[in-house]
């Protein structure tokens, strides 16, 4: 009877140790899982402020930027200064040199069809007004016009030169297109492929005045007149358009570079194109040209 009691005890002792070490286990698991959740939340947070300090900072130093482009357009600088400025937590730098000009081919931005590009062919004064006593791009003097890009949709292009001849300005145009779709434009152009650079699908010589040497499209322009600009609007397909002259070509405009940067080493950099005034696309349709 005793052993049986004893026996007993034995097995109620060793219940309740089981009992208690299924308890501690638990506990442990329990505190492994908050543990785990509690340290990613803290990472979460952690990488959160990160990345609102960081968009801060990027805010900051693209702030800064901006402002040294409205500091270098506040000023009228003209091609070639630089200059810096100092703002809370971050500082700016500009520099202004000059867009086109000399003999380099000049590309414009990809255009949608119907609207108008325009390159100048006479230089401007400082203050963004033409100087009609300067140097203007000579008449006789041939112009390479390029456009299409490999794999593009096929655009056609009507080019017109505006001039002044005497007191009078007027204006010439022609239109091109390198495949005949009944709208009587001037087929005649090279379709090899691979000009200006290598880059466009379509080529075409022009020249202002009179070719003498039937080489070249001429626009039958005086060759004492005073050329201004010549524009392009692309048809049927948007393209953009490259010009490679054979003369100098007058300066188009101004380019504006603006790096801001933080006090925590964060850096963005702005860069504006400012081009001269230009007539409204209006008038490409308003005027009536004797040519």
């Amino acid at each position: 009877m005793k052993k049986y009691q004893i026996s007993n005890i034995k097995y109620q002792i060793s219940k309740s140790q089981r009992n208690t070490g299924q308890a501690v286990l638990l506990l442990v698991l329990i505190t492994v899982v908050g543990l785990t959740i509690g340290l990613s939340l803290v990472s979460r947070t952690v990488s959160d402020i990160r990345i609102s300090s960081q968009l801060e900072q990027s805010g900051r130093a693209f702030s800064a930027a901006e402002a040294g482009i409205e500091t270098a357009l506040r000023s009228d600088v003209v091609a070639g200064p630089t200059g810096t400025l100092s703002l809370p937590g971050a500082s700016a730098s500009y520099q202004v040199t000059t867009q086109g000009g000399g003999t380099d081919i000049f590309t414009t931005p990809f255009t949608e069809a119907g609207i108008t590009q325009t390159v100048w062919l006479i230089e401007h004064n400082l203050d963004g007004t033409i100087n009609e006593s300067g140097y203007y791009y000579p008449t006789d003097s041939t112009i390479e016009l390029c456009w299409g890009q490999s794999g593009g949709t096929v655009a056609a292009l009507v080019v017109s030169i505006y001039y002044k001849d005497g007191t009078n300005y007027r204006y010439a145009k022609r239109a091109y297109d390198p495949i005949a779709r009944g709208n009587n434009f001037l087929t005649n152009v090279d379709t090899t492929g691979g000009y200006c650079s290598g880059l466009y699908n379509y080529r075409k010589f022009i020249i202002p005045a009179t070719d003498t040497n039937g080489n070249t499209d001429d626009f039958s322009i005086p060759g004492t007149a005073q050329l201004l600009m010549i524009r392009f609007i692309p048809v049927y397909n948007a393209t953009s358009i490259a010009l490679a002259p054979s003369s100098n070509l007058p300066v188009q405009g101004q380019v504006i570079s603006s790096v801001g940067q933080t006090s925590t080493g964060i850096v963005r950099k702005i860069q504006v194109t400012q081009g001269y005034w230009v007539l409204p696309q209006l008038l490409d349709f308003a005027l009536v040209t004797e040519n």
